[in-house]
């Protein structure tokens, strides 16, 4: 018996209640879902404890703030906005449609009311469908898949994702789940199946443990419908095309894939971020100095959107200016332990291959210092044009450009050609240069060829809103599979997303949740957990932790 047709119990209970699960009316999901909200808020501080364990982080300390917003409070947004969905029958109300002038649908889905209002500061969100499609929702439910399980592969950095990856399924695809924890998060497991109680006893999800083997049988056993990965791109061409890349090749040449099931997944990113000259005051330097930094400091540079690529004008009078501002923020963040595997070895050929960078934190053994590639052109080694880098190192890009208009109409066309990935870029542009040029951006916007795109922000909040699409922008193939095929989140259930485009003023009045150094994140995470589980006294708490960040 091989492993693809050994018995695995888990599958067999899923099995048995898939159609249980999709008689169930958008309505009647609300009872299994709910409960979890509840739940996530009562082991909030056991889950932030283990994933402090597993990353090397103080409970206690500055870092532990991220495992607080990124893990429980990354989930209850989520559920509220799923059950906001089912209880509109799988067709949530979109605040306002509006259209290119291409005919190209955009629905605008942030803030939906005053309270969304109140929580992001001026963020904005909004959907592009994809051209020549309907602005639909909810087809899973209209023209529901085969009952059948998905099997889930989760990631093993951001303690969230793969919950929030299993909720996804089960909400917006309309399939029971069976979730296969990444072995870096095994020890969150038993904490999951706490707060994944009420579909856990209904036969509606299963969290189990495992090795590649344990994901390899799951993948391909007869019981499993769908699989669903987020990881590496080399993960998914050993899953789907063989295990060498010799084998990969003969079979992609000959279109034979190891694996014919389907496939949704998330797969990395080169993230780049556009930052359009304009004339910035020295607070507005020091605040997007300090953006910067923390995209690429954040869980210690271990996330698939990781600033990776800093994109300038060479002709940028304030360019100088700016990177010493940048390098003055690095200098004071003490570097991070290196938990994820392998990437102190890959931390090291990157730099090798390199000589120019500069480190700009001191060497502290089992870490990986803040580091900094400055001056590349366009055509400089385009490995780390290539190459998803995953630890915390950052490249400079300057093209050969004066103006905000040449930049965009030259950084567009660099990052969509040259660089590696389609899952999500930043572009930074202050309100002189954007009134200046507002058509000039929207264009770039409408070109830009990314899953999500955050205007004066850290893509990462499009991740971390959890009602946009988020996935790598339509159009790869299994054999050319770059950032993934798909998307999760998608709370409104668009049938045919494009990309997401978040909107952020250019320097908020609070201290952004994303930026390194937020005193009071903690307290701020509880806050909003409190008021998505009815707890309305919780907004003073907000009030304080947000003024005093």
């Amino acid at each position: 018996m091989t492993l693809s047709t050994a018995t695995i119990p888990e599958l067999e209970r899923l099995h048995r209640q898939a159609s249980d699960w999709q008689n169930l009316s958008p309505r009647q999901r609300i009872p299994y879902l709910e409960p979890i909200k509840a739940l996530v808020r009562r082991h909030a501080a056991e889950w932030v404890h283990l994933a402090c364990q597993i990353k090397g982080i103080d409970p206690q300390g500055v870092w532990a703030g991220e495992e607080w917003t990124t893990g429980p409070l990354g989930l209850i947004l989520r559920l509220d906005h799923y059950l906001h969905a089912l209880r509109h029958e799988a067709a949530p109300p979109v605040p306002r449609w509006r259209t290119t002038p291409t005919g190209q649908a955009i629905a605008e889905i942030l803030p939906r009311n005053w309270q969304e209002r109140l929580l992001w500061f001026g963020v904005k969100a909004e959907v592009w469908i994809q051209p020549n499609q309907p602005p639909s929702q909810g087809n899973a439910y209209r023209n529901p898949p085969p009952p059948g399980v998905a099997v889930v592969l989760g990631a093993g950095n951001i303690t969230s994702l793969c919950l929030a990856d299993a909720l996804y399924q089960l909400v917006v695809a309309n399939r029971v789940a069976l979730l296969k924890m990444n072995p870096l998060l095994a020890p969150l497991t038993a904490c999951f199946r706490k707060i994944c109680a009420p579909l856990i006893e209904a036969g509606f999800l299963e969290i189990v443990e495992g090795d590649a083997a344990m994901g390899e049988a799951l993948c391909h056993h007869p019981l499993t419908q769908h699989i669903h990965i987020t990881g590496s791109h080399h993960t998914y061409n050993r899953l789907v095309w063989g295990e060498t890349a010799a084998e990969q090749a003969i079979r992609k040449a000959r279109q034979q894939r190891k694996l014919l099931k389907p496939i949704t997944a998330e797969l990395g990113n080169v993230t780049p971020l556009l930052m359009v000259p304009g004339e910035w005051t020295e607070a507005e330097l020091r605040y997007q100095a300090r953006q910067v930094a923390s995209a690429l400091v954040h869980n210690a540079s271990f996330n698939c959107i990781g600033a990776q690529i800093l994109v300038t004008a060479a002709g940028w009078p304030q360019r100088e200016a700016f990177l010493n501002a940048l390098k003055a923020q690095l200098q004071e963040i003490p570097p991070r332990p290196a938990y994820y595997p392998g990437a102190i070895a890959r931390y090291r050929s990157f730099v090798a291959d390199y000589p120019q960078a500069i480190v700009l934190s001191p060497a502290v053994e089992g870490t990986i210092p803040w580091t900094l590639i400055p001056s590349l052109t366009p055509t400089a080694n385009p490995r780390i044009f290539q190459e998803e880098v995953f630890c915390g190192l950052l490249a400079e890009v300057t093209l050969p450009v004066n103006d905000a208009a040449t930049y965009l109409a030259t950084a567009v066309p660099f990052v969509n050609e040259r660089l590696w990935g389609t899952l999500g870029c930043s572009v930074i542009i202050d309100p002189r240069t954007e009134a200046g040029h507002p058509e000039v951006l929207e264009q770039a916007i409408a070109q830009l060829r990314y899953g999500s795109i955050a205007i004066n922000a850290w893509v990462s909040l499009a991740y971390g809103l959890g009602c946009t699409p988020w996935g790598a922008f339509p159009g790869h193939t299994p054999a050319a599979i770059g950032s993934g095929v798909g998307v999760v989140h998608n709370s409104f259930l668009f049938d045919y997303p494009a990309k997401a485009v978040i909107r952020v003023p250019f320097q908020l009045g609070v201290t952004p949740p994303w930026f390194y150094g937020h005193r009071t994140l903690p307290q701020l995470a509880k806050a909003v957990m409190d008021i998505y589980t009815g707890r309305p006294l919780a907004w003073l708490s907000l009030l304080r932790a947000a003024m005093q960040g």
